[in-house]
């Protein structure tokens, strides 16, 4: 495989990548909005999961919030009927936000120590494991000050052995970094893809000597040449519908962004200059950009788990085309 093996902060290599499993929670709603995936199907989730093994990825990336757990069981059943190493995989989940036991549904969102920890030893339990290998505050931009209790439930956790290591899933550079000299603290998952290259967030990731966990590299889905300009909204169950301020892919109605669109075109070419799909290409362009960067592929299919993790064989593009595609994106943008 090209793609460089890594050696992580609880001393196991892996192939610098990992599979996103955000679409394997199925639907869920806060306040009436879609907050989840419609059309989900377990069985193909599960399929989809082992494939992705087959390949060779091992860092697999959830969250509590996903399916209300549900994201973080299959994951659990994956493991348990595969043939290799479990103690191989690296498993990250994300907890902060709230969901309603009977529903499903997203409640609310905590900073509180006490919910923190008992969050933690719930995704334990789900996902069958005395210790998950990292795990992440899952609020985006959220105050700094008011954040320090989750901090100090995920270092008891590290030091109880519970977690190997922890980080926050946060785009502020300064608010990720607050903690970047705790014990424990490792990484950093963001955006990062063509459109969202957050150049800043990956130089203070490299600085501190963290782990840059890519959330969106494919965005999701725009980069992978399944959508166009007459491309259909998404259906009113879908997150893609939503009309969330943070959802910059796709408009209120779910049809993929004309602007993006259109950026996107004009470096199509570069990306599979040498063999790659679209998708292989925008990952290669995302492993390139740093070799602190893990992007983090959702995968609904098989079919896309093959596509996405076929990147596995040909790297990172090379610094030539991602020039060249940066300065593309930057002139047209």
């Amino acid at each position: 495989m090209a793609t460089t093996q890594i050696k992580i902060w609880n001393g196991k290599i892996v192939p610098r990548i990992g599979i996103g499993t955000w679409v394997m929670g199925g639907e869920q709603y806060a306040d009436g909005k879609p907050t989840g995936w419609s059309g989900v199907d377990d069985a193909e989730s599960l399929r989809t999961l082992h494939t992705a093994f087959d390949m060779g990825v091992r860092i697999i990336d959830t969250a509590d919030q996903y399916g209300a757990g549900h994201s973080e069981e299959m994951i659990a059943r994956a493991l348990s009927e595969t043939h290799l190493d479990r103690d191989d995989f690296v498993l990250c989940t994300k907890v902060g936000i709230l969901c309603d036991a009977d529903t499903g549904n997203i409640i609310g969102v905590t900073d509180k120590e006490s919910d923190i920890s008992a969050a933690i030893d719930a995704s334990l339990k789900r996902l069958g494991v005395d210790q998950i290998d990292l795990v992440k505050f899952h609020l985006n931009h959220h105050a700094i000050d008011q954040s320090e209790g989750v901090f100090r439930a995920f270092s008891n956790a590290f030091h109880a052995g519970k977690i190997a290591g922890f980080g926050w899933s946060n785009d502020d550079v300064e608010g990720a970094m607050v903690y970047a000299d705790m014990e424990g603290y490792v990484a950093v998952q963001h955006d990062l893809n063509l459109f969202s290259p957050a150049d800043d967030m990956l130089r203070a990731c490299e600085a501190h000597g963290l782990w840059a966990f890519n959330r969106q590299p494919l965005a999701m889905g725009l980069l992978t040449g399944k959508y166009s300009k007459t491309s259909l909204g998404a259906g009113k169950n879908d997150v893609k519908g939503s009309g969330f301020d943070w959802l910059k892919y796709f408009e209120d109605d779910g049809t993929p962004s004309l602007q993006l669109l259109s950026l996107f075109d004009t470096v199509r070419d570069l990306l599979t200059s040498d063999g790659r799909s679209l998708a292989q290409g925008a990952l290669g362009w995302c492993l390139a950009k740093s070799d602190r960067a893990i992007p983090l592929p959702g995968c609904r299919t098989v079919a896309q788990a093959k596509d996405n993790f076929g990147v596995l064989e040909h790297g990172p593009l090379s610094s030539e085309i991602v020039t060249q595609i940066d300065a593309l994106l930057t002139q047209d943008s």
